[in-house]
């Protein structure tokens, strides 16, 4: 069993964060999860809206002040 890959994209803006997050997805197997960090507001709501639109399985399995963190499955 493989370790889970953590990303930080809290430090890129739009549409960057969503870049990164798509780079690190298409290295991925099928099936494979990734974790992401991102920062609360608008970045949530696009990573989540664009991942899936992408047909990823996504969910929030963390939320703290400034941050979250997204689970992502790979599907496509």
């Amino acid at each position: 069993m493989s370790d889970l890959i953590t990303l930080n994209l809290t430090l890129y803006g739009c549409p960057l964060h969503y870049i990164k997050a798509r780079e690190a997805l298409s290295e991925m197997k099928f099936e494979q999860e990734i974790v992401f960090e991102v920062n609360n507001g608008d970045a949530i709501n696009e990573i989540l809206t664009s991942l899936r639109h992408d047909g990823h399985l996504c969910e929030i399995v963390s939320e703290q002040t400034l941050t979250s963190t997204i689970k992502v499955i790979k599907k496509s």
